[in-house]
């Protein structure tokens, strides 16, 4: 196996740079299967489901090998507080496991489910991010336990039906009569703007520009431009056109036909783009333009539109959100499917675009910016978020 081979590996260097003694020896060891690269593992309910877990060894199993794994409530809010997350513990009467031990049979690397059980959703909170931490406890024969795998954090994502608006690359949601000219909204130290998108087709215009939200030339997120070099289709690449350049994600061209998660965040000092909470392109805004969402370039802050000649989207969106302050990518990822505007540190503007007051489509962050319509709103069908593959 591939992982048990980069594991031995990591292993034998690990005690080998620690004590660089010529008795030092490899050993083995035993972990979470799956938690190489991270310790979350990330699972999407409507329902109550099962969820398999299971042991890895990295090497294969003498004798049966039982592993003894247990609940670690403490360990949740050691995490939260390393990594800036708000995970709430699972309830306890709402899941159960299958077993509390791990079996890796003789011959085996890796031992059979341990199914965790969400057996009811009747204390579960719409809208919370409820995680499961699970550690190795103890091994029947003594074998290491791997500490960076030792613990794995499942976390329980619910699935969220809503619907998104249809732009049809025809209309724009515009936010001129409620956003231009509020100072407030000028020379900003930070700024995150984030969406979810869904491309029917790339922009028919001449210069191949959809955008997604913003303000042109300032701080626009947006799709395509037949200026962008060393690509084969530059209308489907991601970028943001702002504080005196334009970031592009070369690397990762969009495809039609698939929701994605995207956003451009700029602390002051370094702006990124990201397309489902992974970061794709960087570059230094140091000594930049000022980030004002007011008005600039002709053009106010709007969704699926730019510019004086429109530069609009042909797609759905859903989730549009902006932001005075840079969100980490932990966030990003977690929240792209709703978030609580009453608990959001720095929320400029909140659009969910499920619904609207004839053309109006409030601002649920309570700051007032309403956007409105070009024409009455065209509605997707019913959608799920996220979206699983």
């Amino acid at each position: 196996m591939k992982t048990t081979q980069f594991i031995a590996t990591l292993l034998a260097t690990a005690a080998l740079a620690a004590g660089c003694q010529k008795s030092q020896e490899y050993y083995d060891a035993i972990y979470f299967t799956g938690t190489e690269a991270s310790p979350l593992t990330n699972v999407y309910i409507d329902g109550p489901s099962s969820i398999a877990v299971s042991i890895t060894s990295t090497r294969k199993a003498e004798a049966d090998i039982s592993v003894e794994i247990e609940v670690d409530e403490a360990a949740l809010a050691t995490y939260n507080a390393n990594n800036g997350t708000a995970y709430e513990l699972l309830p306890a009467g709402s899941y159960s496991l299958s077993s509390q031990t791990a079996v890796i049979e003789a011959g085996s690397c890796v031992s059979g489910p341990l199914n965790v059980v969400l057996e009811s959703m009747d204390d579960i909170e719409f809208g919370t991010l409820y995680c499961l931490p699970l550690r190795i406890k103890s091994c029947s024969d003594g074998t290491t336990i791997l500490a960076a795998s030792e613990r794995s954090y499942i976390i329980f994502n619910q699935l969220i039906k809503t619907r998104g608006v249809d732009l049809q690359g025809s209309w724009n949601i515009d936010m001129t009569t409620t956003m231009k000219g509020k100072k407030e909204l000028d020379n900003l130290p930070a700024c995150t703007v984030e969406i979810r998108m869904y491309a029917n087709g790339w922009s028919n215009m001449k210069h191949g520009i959809s955008s997604l939200i913003g303000v042109e030339e300032n701080f626009m997120l947006r799709i395509g431009d037949v200026s962008i070099g060393g690509v084969k289709e530059p209308k489907s690449i991601l970028n943001i056109a702002g504080r005196g350049s334009t970031l592009s994600a070369l690397d990762n061209p969009l495809s039609l036909g698939r929701w994605y998660h995207v956003a451009a965040v700029d602390n002051g000092s370094a702006l990124k783009l990201y397309i489902d909470g992974v970061e794709v392109a960087s570059v230094s805004t140091v000594g930049r333009d000022p980030i004002n969402l007011g008005y600039y370039y002709n053009s106010s802050f709007c969704i699926g539109r730019s510019a004086d000649d429109y530069r609009r989207f042909r797609g759905w969106v859903s989730e549009a959100r902006v932001w005075k302050r840079a969100l980490a990518p932990i966030e990003l990822l977690n929240n792209q499917c709703q978030i609580d505007p009453a608990t959001a540190e720095g929320l400029i503007g909140y659009w969910r675009l499920d619904e609207a007051e004839g053309r109006i489509f409030k601002d649920i962050s309570g700051n007032g910016y309403d956007g409105e319509a070009t024409t009455t709103p065209v509605w997707t069908g019913e959608i799920h978020c996220p979206v699983v593959d």
